[in-house]
């Protein structure tokens, strides 16, 4: 299966937008890390908030990198808030611009559901060592994944009207497609849809880790058990990041919902289990060129095996009314 994120398309920005979670946490750690006098760099800029927010803060010069026609957009935003002079927008390739000079800080969305699966991370680490001054600092900094399994009533839902006959017509093949499709801003799965507690997928320092790594497949063998009696019928995943300064920003189970939501791999059926139940997972993401990557799970519950995979493609398609 294909799962495509359109950033060209203003669309894919009104849901970050729109997430007064993910907008208010990057706006107080930036306040947090800016400090006067900085030059600083929003990679991957979209409409320009995180810009915003540094020049807000007492930047001296926001180097805004979007490679898009939302950069358009960006200037716009800029000069209306007042900063036309302060943010300069500069569309193009981060890997193929000069920097104009050394930044002291480096703020970038780059998260997807989990982390690192836009495989975007790469792009950051190589602006990293062409843009940040020695001694510079990073937002996010350490970002988590974390994995559990789960009962998605929703994704249970869908299901049963799949296999059910509807209109009296046989859909159960769109069925057999969704028990293996991956589903992203999943909010309605809550920690009391979790059947074992959370485990750690892995860990990702932006600041230290090195570019072959960050291109490299991020693996992981889990092994859960169930802390319940009950069903499973998916694997969630989220991220847990530290921004700084005291700033965590998360969009876990527990968490406040968010655009991100959790991303819920399905396991094809509804396996029930009881509490001590063991469940294996063996869940890797392989990076495939920047904004493409593959996600790939194997589950053994007892007797029952499963294992499905999910290509993760960010979209160039332009939008007209950017420029309008």
């Amino acid at each position: 299966m294909t799962l495509e994120i359109n950033y060209w398309n203003l669309e894919g920005h009104e849901p970050m937008l729109f997430d007064a979670v993910r907008c208010e946490a990057f706006r107080r750690a930036i306040a947090g890390a800016v400090g006067p006098g900085d030059a600083v760099l929003d990679l991957g800029a979209g409409t320009g908030i995180l810009s915003v927010f540094a020049a807000l803060a007492g930047a001296r010069v926001v180097y805004a990198v979007e490679r898009t026609h939302i950069a358009d957009l960006a200037r716009k935003i800029a000069a209306e808030n007042g900063f036309g002079d302060r943010i300069r927008v500069l569309q193009g390739d981060m890997e193929t611009l000069d920097p104009p000079e050394p930044v002291d800080l480096i703020v970038s969305e780059w998260l997807g559901g989990y982390g690192v699966d836009e495989n975007l991370l790469p792009v950051v680490v190589q602006a990293r060592d062409r843009w940040l001054r020695p001694g510079g600092r990073m937002v996010p900094g350490t970002v988590e994944a974390w994995m559990a399994p789960a009962f998605d009533p929703r994704l249970q839902e869908d299901l049963a009207f799949w296999y059910s006959r509807p209109y009296g017509v046989e859909l159960s093949p769109i069925g057999r497609t969704v028990e293996r499709r991956a589903m992203v801003c999943c909010n309605q799965v809550k920690a009391e849809h979790l059947r074992a507690a959370p485990r750690l997928l892995w860990t990702v320092d932006p600041a230290t880790v090195s570019l072959d790594r960050a291109g490299r497949p991020f693996e992981a063998r889990l092994n859960f058990t169930a802390d319940r009696q009950g069903q499973v019928n998916a694997l969630a995943a989220w991220f847990s990041a530290d921004l700084g300064g005291g700033v965590i920003l998360g969009n876990g189970p527990s968490e406040p919902d968010t655009h991100w939501g959790r991303t819920v791999f399905p396991i094809g059926e509804a396996v029930s289990v009881e509490a001590g139940t063991p469940m294996a997972v063996d869940f890797t993401l392989t990076p495939s060129g920047k904004g493409r990557s593959t996600a790939a799970w194997e589950v053994a519950i007892e007797r029952y095996r499963f294992r499905s995979e999910l290509v993760t493609v960010l979209t160039e398609k332009a939008d007209p009314r950017i420029s309008q």
